[in-house]
């Protein structure tokens, strides 16, 4: 559309059109969106289809639909991890590549754990006669749809967060502010992973009627100010001991595998908390003007390289 100013004519100006994209990072971007989708498909299928999946030591392996769609978004994770790092080896970082990343991030780790988690409260009830639901005649059901809701909105309030603070300012590449999107998908994930073993009937029936309000309080991590350690950090040069601890790590995880998922994840979900909450405790005690100590030096956060 145009205009006369002062006699002269002048354009509206154009919009930037994008006429290329790094093949090999959006396809990986996609990949993660793809698992996501399909997990919300599979927690459809377990609600009002929930048919034996298959052979019987695939159901050894997993035995529900919902684990299959966790499984779906632990491979939303793997791909996650790697659409970021290759795109900055082949130098094809973009605006667009970022904020794909973003809106694959907000389905594969906001809206599909929501899902698996009402559905899995869904299947865990059914026996009470308890549907989650906005009006839902039960409590329960209507918290745990609550929670679900919740989740969902501040994962995408934490990636629009992070895509907005990355543009405005320079950050640290040491940890992240808030519990990142991927690690609180892992603890439900985990969550679902562990009911779905034959193990523990006590934790079992105590985790069901917590996990809407688990399902809250990670919500509320990842909006929070929290610092996380990035997991890169571990890849470098490490004590001798902290080896030993990683090998046992991985022992015991290969012989109990559900539940140490639910112990690892929930682990790094408590460490920020846990970390911020003895760093306040040594400034209250030990206060850098009255004890002539240089002030502990600020961290700035970042999440910069790769939206999560």
């Amino acid at each position: 559309m145009r205009r006369l100013v002062s006699g002269n004519q002048e354009h509206r100006p154009r919009g930037k059109r994008l006429r290329s994209l790094a093949f090999l990072p959006t396809l990986i971007t996609l990949g993660n969106l793809v698992c996501g989708f399909a997990a919300i498909h599979f927690a459809m299928r377990e609600l009002y289809h929930a048919a034996p999946l298959g052979p019987v030591m695939f159901e050894k392996m997993l035995p529900s639909y919902l684990s299959l769609g966790a499984l779906l978004i632990l491979a939303g994770m793997f791909l996650d991890a790697f659409d970021g790092l290759i795109a900055r080896v082949t130098r094809s970082t973009t605006t667009f590549g970022g904020q794909l990343d973003s809106l694959a991030d907000v389905i594969t780790f906001g809206a599909a754990p929501a899902t698996l988690m009402v559905a899995f409260m869904t299947r865990e009830l059914a026996g009470d006669s308890i549907v989650p639901s906005p009006i839902s005649e039960h409590t329960l059901g209507r918290l745990t749809w609550i929670a679900a809701a919740i989740y969902t909105s501040f994962t995408a309030m934490r990636l629009a967060r992070f895509n907005v603070e990355h543009a405005q300012a320079e950050h640290d590449h040491r940890v992240f502010r808030g519990l990142p999107s991927p690690g609180a998908a892992s603890i439900l994930v985990a969550i679902i992973f562990f009911q779905d073993q034959e193990i523990f009937p006590v934790a079992r029936s105590f985790i069901v009627y917590t996990t809407p309000a688990i399902t809250t309080a990670i919500a509320l991590l990842m909006v929070s100010r929290v610092p996380y350690m990035r997991f890169y950090r571990l890849l470098g040069r490490q004590p001798f001991h902290q080896v030993l601890i990683l090998l046992m790590v991985v022992a015991l995880f290969l012989a109990w595998p559900a539940l140490m998922l639910l112990v690892l994840t929930t682990t790094y979900g408590l460490s920020g908390p846990i970390q911020h909450g003895l760093r306040w405790i040594r400034e209250r005690q030990f206060p850098a003007s009255g004890t002539g100590q240089a002030p502990a030096p600020q961290i700035r956060h970042s999440d910069k390289g790769h939206a999560i």
